[in-house]
């Protein structure tokens, strides 16, 4: 069963996501804020991350993207940012900016269901962390 880790400060966000993933098989475990949910990933090694990119600070989203993306142990799992950015700035992110950007994927907020489960199952895939099998 692939595992997936939500780190957003909004409750009902995690809850909905949750509901959405665990209904198609996924086990789910989240966190409020950045350095705990990078704690949580440390410990856990899921085979996917959610992250929101504003929690406690405008950009924490960010800093705890580049810290698991440095992280040797860590930085094969995939990242999806799902983020209200573009709403509060207007700034679009694209793949044009993967470079710089620590994240496989950006999706805004609100985001369907289903595109998030095509999604999550196309990364675990790619990145061969399918079933928990790449446990480091």
């Amino acid at each position: 069963m692939p595992r997936v880790l939500i780190i957003d400060d909004d409750a009902d966000m995690v809850e909905a996501l949750k509901i959405v993933l665990e209904k198609k098989g996924y086990s789910v475990d989240f966190a409020y804020e950045g350095e705990a949910g990078y704690n949580k990933a440390a410990a856990e090694r899921p085979d996917l991350i959610i992250l929101d990119v504003m929690m406690k600070t405008k950009d924490q989203g960010f800093q705890i993207s580049y810290k698991l993306k440095g992280n040797p142990e860590l930085s094969r799992i995939p990242i999806i940012m799902l983020t209200a950015v573009g709403k509060e700035t207007g700034y679009r992110f694209s793949h044009a900016d993967e470079d710089y950007l620590p994240a496989d994927e950006f999706v805004e907020k609100p985001v369907k269901p289903a595109y998030l489960l095509k999604l999550a199952g196309e990364l675990i895939r790619k990145s061969g962390r399918e079933s928990g099998t790449s446990r480091i």
